[in-house]
């Protein structure tokens, strides 16, 4: 991502999470475990650092089961602009 957290928009907070499923998908089908790509990945690096943990692990659960659902979605970007000040 070009572009840091806090320069992007609702919109783009979203299609970057969408993105991030799908790289997740295709990175998971080139290693046998879950785990050894969460250990030796940076990709969500910048959410970690402005996240709770109880939201960052719905966002990593979101990401990894690549839910869709408008309401969870709806729920983590508030949170996500709430966290980089956009609210």
């Amino acid at each position: 991502m070009s572009k840091k957290l806090n320069q992007l928009n609702r919109n783009e907070i979203k299609e970057y999470i969408f993105s991030l499923q799908l790289e997740v998908q295709k990175e998971v089908s080139n290693h046998n475990s879950i785990d050894d790509f969460l250990d030796n990945t940076d990709m969500f690096d910048e959410f970690e650092d402005i996240l709770p943990n109880q939201e960052f692990g719905i966002l990593i659960l979101t990401i990894l089961n690549n839910f869709k659902s408008e309401v969870i979605l709806n729920d983590l970007l508030d949170i996500v602009e709430k966290a980089v000040g956009k609210n």
